[in-house]
């Protein structure tokens, strides 16, 4: 009657163990981060200017979904990725306003035009060494939690996410 009893309670403790692994994530696994209702305006092969879909980054990837149609960009080739709130920050004076125009820079001015929407710009390096751009149109909000998805999967700034949160919006004035 003790052999039944060792085996149940061993092949309990081996259920326990083998589940406990099953659930366990790995030190380096990335969350997935996903982002529905975007708009790629420009910029990704195979893909029409100004489609709607959805815009996930998971597994050390920028994918970007539209139907059956699938685009992905390893956040490691991403060398420069930018909000609207970046372009802001770093674009001023004459100079600037005429640069707002430039295809990379392009979120600051579709930012012009359309309120309630967060844009992300992307430069990105393909595997035979050309250099391309993307603009992303995001609901309001989450062009931040884009951009450290990419940067925690690989990708490259030039305006850190810290600088971009400590300055927030400017508060609106009262009319008097």
């Amino acid at each position: 009657m003790k052999m039944p009893r060792a085996v149940s309670l061993l092949s309990a403790a081996a259920a326990a163990i083998i589940g406990a692994g099953v659930l366990a994530t790995p030190a380096a696994a990335q969350n997935p981060m996903s982002f529905p209702e975007v708009k790629c305006v420009f910029g990704l092969d195979g893909i029409k200017h100004n489609a709607d879909g959805v815009m996930s980054v998971q597994n050390g990837t920028l994918e970007f979904t539209k139907g059956k149609k699938k685009v992905d960009i390893p956040a490691s080739s991403i060398t420069e990725v930018m909000t609207g709130k970046d372009t802001e920050r770093t674009i001023g004076g004459t100079v600037g306003t005429l640069t707002m125009f430039a295809p990379y820079g392009g979120g600051r001015f579709l930012s012009l035009f359309r309120t309630k929407i967060d844009t992300l710009s992307l430069e990105y390096v393909d595997a035979s060494g050309g250099v391309h751009g993307a603009v992303f149109i995001l609901v309001e909000g989450n062009s931040l939690g884009a951009k450290k998805a990419l940067l925690d999967a690989g990708a490259k700034t030039s305006v850190p996410v810290e600088v971009e949160a400590d300055q927030g919006p400017a508060p609106k004035e009262k009319k008097q």
